[in-house]
């Protein structure tokens, strides 16, 4: 009996011990002279849809990648076809990542570069469906044109640790001037209950909130049910900084940012001349958001990234828990002493 309660309060301890956490994200593709066309999309109504392109006719495609994330640990992510081409869950890539949602990356270079490289240019539409346990997929394309010349494209992926991440990425030579656009693709996000901090520092500046925002289900329609739980920073959205990078709400922040650019906070940039790294502090109070791919676009040149889980400040244990924790204590020395009463 002593060893029962003893076993049922070492459980009860370790309710509030710690979350697994990975260091996951991770340098995928960096493009030079391009830019990066990003589109997401979900819906639980439907199982089928369109993802976009926008990119100018005449472009070279130099890579193409299809991301798919399952609904939380509720099937298998991928089985979907794009444009025609059906892509098995078996032939993509599943992302490491410490969070129950899975997603899984595809190299779809081989069939999209042709088809967008013939389209008429700008916006195009490209059919996707999938099966009834994903959240949605992100399409992401690296293209280059002559208003490319002097950018970069660069595409990391993995999966954040939900109790905090420290992206730290290091530049291949220091940021001068231009446009640095930063998109955030997550899924299982909603609403108010469901979000991802940022943090910027960089060489010059001490840590600066960039939203306290990201996430929500922007490209799912805010449709509030699994299957449709996906944003990207992309296509239709801006990249305005947040103004009030404290706000919460699943509308106010649509994932796209501008490190080249301040906020009504503070108007000074995020990167300045000079800047040798960028490291970003990333952290989920819902220990749920599954933030699978940071894309930038424009005049950073990132040579290296090192991911590393942060650890989250210690949680107090529950009052309940301590009181029960007590009382076993005080039920086992009671049995105890009664069983040395019997025996003496």
């Amino acid at each position: 009996m002593k060893n029962k309660l003893l076993a049922i309060a070492v459980g009860m301890v370790g309710i509030s011990l710690s979350i697994p956490a990975s260091a996951n994200m991770s340098l995928r593709a960096s493009f030079v002279d391009a830019a990066l066309s990003i589109d997401a999309w979900g819906s639980e109504i439907s199982n089928s849809g369109f993802l976009q392109t926008d990119i100018a006719p005449g472009s070279t495609v130099l890579g193409a990648y299809l991301y798919s994330t399952n609904a939380w640990d509720s099937g298998i992510a991928g089985d979907v076809t794009l444009n025609g081409t059906f892509l098995s869950s078996a032939s993509g890539s599943l992302l490491s990542s410490s969070n129950i949602a899975e997603t899984r990356i595809y190299d779809v270079t081989s069939f999209m570069k042709s088809a967008i490289e013939s389209s008429a240019g700008g916006i195009q539409n490209w059919s996707i469906s999938e099966n009834e346990f994903t959240d949605g997929e992100v399409l992401v394309v690296a293209y280059q044109n002559d208003s490319t010349i002097g950018k970069t494209g660069v595409i990391l992926d993995g999966g954040l640790s939900t109790t905090g991440e420290n992206i730290h990425m290091e530049l291949a030579a220091p940021y001068v001037s231009g446009d640095a656009v930063m998109s955030v693709a997550g899924s299982f996000s909603f609403g108010d209950d469901q979000y991802t901090t940022i943090d910027v520092t960089t060489s010059s500046t001490d840590a600066r909130h960039l939203t306290r925002a990201a996430g929500g289900n922007d490209d799912g329609g805010f449709e509030d049910s699994n299957g449709a739980l996906i944003t990207a920073g992309g296509i239709g959205d801006n990249s305005i900084n947040p103004l009030n990078p404290l706000l919460h709400g699943a509308s106010y922040d649509d994932e796209l940012y501008n490190l080249a650019e301040g906020n009504d906070v503070n108007s000074t940039p995020f990167l300045q001349a000079g800047d040798a790294f960028v490291d970003l502090l990333t952290h989920n109070p819902s220990l749920d958001d599954n933030v699978f791919g940071l894309f930038f676009t424009g005049s950073l040149q990132i040579s290296d990234v090192i991911s590393t889980p942060t650890t989250p400040p210690p949680v107090p244990e529950p009052e309940i828990y301590i009181m029960l924790l007590a009382g076993l204590g005080l039920i086992g020395f009671t049995i105890h002493r009664r069983q040395y009463d019997l025996e003496h």
